[in-house]
């Protein structure tokens, strides 16, 4: 009995560091990609000619990795490493600072480039299944971070006010250190094997993007399947737990394939439907686990060099293949590059199961004696975060109105980024909250972009304002525009906006309200084109409105258009027959962009001539790039 207590403590400490490292990693990486496209890019204002190779050098510091144990000693480069990545991700928690944050974050990442190859030698040098426990305690890193970041409402420790976010980090970060304490000293061994076995080590990089982009995604698993949020919270984190219990038995060649075809076809298809998103999140994720810890069972097979350049090339080219996914998939919404990027989280797929066959070849035949049923059961503990979450969730419900006037608000809210470029959605609900509308009219909601931190901006706003919502998506699934309503949504739709070879693809959303009092509100929100010169396309845009709107009563349309008043798109509205509520209230500038310095006005309130608007307030704020603007609109 002592002895099995003894072995079930060691197993638990060497799943536990790998874990507990891999999840501040994650959590810096979601720090780290919004740094660079809000902070350099948006307040900064470097172009992405200039981000890419700030972005790509940061990760190619993985090349570095082998000179680095080298320059250290194999002991205190491990120490310097998984050390290091704690104390830059508790540090940053105490952050104010975007310049701080994205400092904090790029060392923290460096650092986690680094600790993949030296914490590999570290488990080779153990020998045994000591990679394969490696293995085991990355994946179930992942759980334990897609289940943090959907505790929270998957707005990460980092981004969270208050006392509760710093306590956990500290408390988790003192763990990982004491961990890393007892870690055992070992014999210099053999730490490399040759490059060709080290090669499935290059496809983790593109296991990171396909996770964070698609399969530990809880804000897009939430907006493809429709499901409230903890819900798909619980789904991804069951097919987590199924996964690392797949691990238990080794895989076969025809079961690898069976997986990555699977995983493919899954990943490709998963936008055509909501069953679809379901059936991919659950088997994907399944399928995706045993062919990475395949990957890690391989990398211990024949450890016969010392060193470790071989697999620091592996690891570093995995690296530098997550990057260029990551640039090129969120690049393609601002530039045409001729091809979908669609098909990355494929590829992607793809490229995890060829490394996992070319390493099952490699690897035992039959299950290592270590195995267990460990990681499994700490990954099913997981699900108590989603049963437990419903305690502290309220559905927003609508309520009855009675009747006009309404107050209603349209605000373009920066993918939730202020304008110093941190993520601070508290400070956009608070702005919406002292405005007190019955209906806002939303643009730019992220549900789930990785370079947005992957948050749900929409759910998150639902559940702090108590108000519903409706959503339509424009670029792709997971972002566009929204509609929060207090008043009862009889009927709505989502209107593709021309022309549709735009990189960022633009909508109109639009609900029919019961403002109560047997009186309803045809309220339409929309977002145009955003290039300054590109007036013909917004030209060829609002017809689109007027035409939808046929001249019906109780109308209002309202949003980001990208225009200033004198611009012959917004002469197309006017002359339409709609009513500039500005223009009719004529209170003070009208100004909203850009919010620190307002300089022009291309935010709006439009309503039909039957209605009358009063009180137009113009709240000031940098929560967003833009200001939003609040009207009362009644009869």
């Amino acid at each position: 009995m002592t002895g099995s207590r003894l072995r079930t403590r060691d197993v638990l400490t060497a799943l536990a560091l790998p874990a507990l490292t891999t999840v501040f990693g994650l959590q810096m990486l979601r720090v780290l990609l919004p740094s660079f496209v809000w902070y350099l890019g948006d307040t900064v204002g470097l172009s992405y000619l200039m981000l890419g190779p700030i972005a790509i050098g940061t990760f190619l510091a993985a090349f570095l990795a082998a000179a680095f144990r080298r320059l250290l000693g194999p002991r205190l480069a491990l120490l310097i490493v998984v050390g290091g990545i704690g104390l830059a991700r508790l540090v940053e928690q105490f952050s104010a600072s975007p310049a701080l944050d994205l400092a904090l974050a790029m060392l923290g990442m460096i650092l986690f480039t680094l600790f993949l190859p030296i914490y590999l030698a570290h488990t080779r040098a153990q020998g045994g299944d000591a990679t394969r426990q490696f293995g085991l305690g990355f994946l179930l890193g992942f759980a334990l971070d897609t289940t943090v970041h959907g505790a929270f409402g998957t707005l990460d420790l980092s981004w969270q006010h208050g006392f509760v976010a710093p306590i956990l980090v500290a408390f988790a970060v003192g763990v990982q250190w004491w961990l890393l304490a007892r870690t055992p000293r070992v014999e210099a061994k053999a730490t490399d094997s040759g490059l060709r076995r080290n090669l499935p080590l290059a496809a983790l990089g593109p296991f990171i993007f396909l996770s964070v982009v698609i399969l530990q995604n809880v804000a897009r698993a939430t907006a493809l399947t429709g499901w409230a949020q903890p819900v798909a919270l619980g789904w991804i984190l069951l097919a987590n737990a199924v996964g690392l219990a797949r691990t238990r038995w080794t895989l076969k060649p025809w079961s690898a394939g069976v997986g990555t075809a699977l995983l493919i076809a899954l990943v490709w298809l998963s936008e055509s439907s909501s069953a679809a998103a379901a059936a991919m999140y659950f088997i994907g994720n399944v399928a995706a686990f045993p062919l990475v810890a395949a990957i890690f069972a391989g990398l211990g097979a024949e450890a016969e060099h010392g060193g470790l350049w071989r697999a620091t090339v592996a690891n570093g080219f995995g690296w530098l293949l997550f990057v260029l996914f990551t640039f090129i998939y969120y690049i393609s919404y601002n530039i045409s590059l001729g091809i979908p990027n669609a098909i990355l989280p494929p590829l992607s797929a793809a490229l995890i199961g060829l490394a996992a066959l070319a390493a099952v070849y490699v690897s035992p035949r039959e299950p290592a004696p270590s195995a267990d049923w460990t990681p499994a059961a700490l990954a099913t503990a997981m699900l108590i975060v989603p049963l437990l979450m419903p305690l502290g969730w309220r559905e927003p419900m609508p309520t009855t109105g009675k009747g006009f006037p309404v107050r209603v608000m349209t605000y373009n809210i920066h993918n939730g980024f202020n304008t110093d470029g941190r993520l601070d959605l508290e400070a956009i609900a608070q702005v919406i909250e002292q405005a007190q509308p019955d209906i806002v009219g939303l643009e730019e909601v992220a549900r789930g972009w990785a370079i947005d931190s992957s948050v749900d901006i929409l759910t998150w706003l639902s559940q702090r304002l108590q108000m519903p919502y409706i959503y339509g998506p424009t670029a792709d699934p997971v972002w566009g525009n929204a509609i929060l309503s207090r008043y009862p949504i009889v009927e709505w739709g989502n209107v593709p906006l021309p022309p549709r070879t735009l990189a960022l693809k633009r909508g109109f959303l639009w609900a029919r309200m019961d403002v109560g009092g047997g009186e309803e509100l045809l309220f339409i929100a929309t977002h145009w084109h955003d290039v300054e010169e590109d007036t013909e396309i917004r030209q060829q845009q609002a017809p689109e409105l007027v035409r939808f709107w046929a001249r019906r009563p109780s109308t209002v349309l309202l949003g980001d258009l990208n225009a200033t008043p004198d611009a012959k798109e917004i002469a197309i509205l006017r002359d339409a027959g709609l009513r500039d509520a500005f223009a009719e209230i004529g209170a003070g500038t009208g100004l909203t962009w850009p919010a620190h310095k307002p300089e022009v006005r291309i935010d709006y309130i439009w309503f039909s001539p039957d209605l009358k608007v009063s009180d137009l307030v113009i709240p000031r704020s940098t929560a967003s790039d833009h200001l939003g603007i609040t009207v009362k609109v009644g009869k």
